[in-house]
């Protein structure tokens, strides 16, 4: 079964062989949890996996001080899967799930003053969330173009959104 953690594996393979330890770190520090699903710890299980299929091949490498660790690199038939994955995640629809939806739709069910100080709790979170990704954009500023239009997209992702909050807080307002 594909997924976008088969993906980002594949992709820093094909930047460099590297351990599962070390991939672990690389999603770690790229911050991928923040805009996929992937699971840190769930990284080195994967690695095995695309290992035992023939994605992957390890080589065993002599630690000096450490113990001796596999460095993971990509096989042709991992060429094939990342771009098919490509080609796959590129090509599908688009869909945008917020956790949130489910408080907006019951939102008639309360009295207005408790619904509207939710719609307040909503935007403190909202903005709060565009700070934290106005941070990480700032302290990951020397990231590669791919990388940093991430945050980009997420920026404008939670203007968006504030936007559309301001717009149904006053049309909520009035109803």
């Amino acid at each position: 079964m594909m997924s976008s953690i088969d993906l980002v594996i594949l992709g820093m393979v094909l930047e460099k062989p590297q351990s599962a330890y070390d991939i672990q770190k690389d999603v770690d520090y790229h911050q991928f949890p923040r805009w996929t699903k992937i699971s840190v710890p769930s990284i080195y299980r994967k690695v095995i996996q695309l290992n035992e299929e023939g994605y992957l091949e390890s080589n065993i490498v002599k630690g000096d001080k450490f113990a001796d660790k596999a460095v993971y690199s990509i096989t042709e038939k991992g060429r094939a899967y990342f771009e098919e994955l490509m080609n796959t995640y590129a090509s599908q629809q688009v869909s945008f799930l917020f956790d949130f939806n489910v408080v907006i739709t019951n939102l008639n069910k309360m009295n207005k003053e408790h619904a509207l100080d939710l719609v307040k709790k909503l935007r403190d979170s909202i903005t709060a969330s565009e700070k934290n990704n106005d941070k990480y954009s700032a302290a990951y500023a020397d990231i590669p173009l791919v990388g940093r239009t991430i945050f980009e997209q997420q920026r404008m992702l939670y203007n968006t959104l504030l936007e559309w909050l301001d717009k149904f807080e006053s049309q909520f307002k009035e109803d």
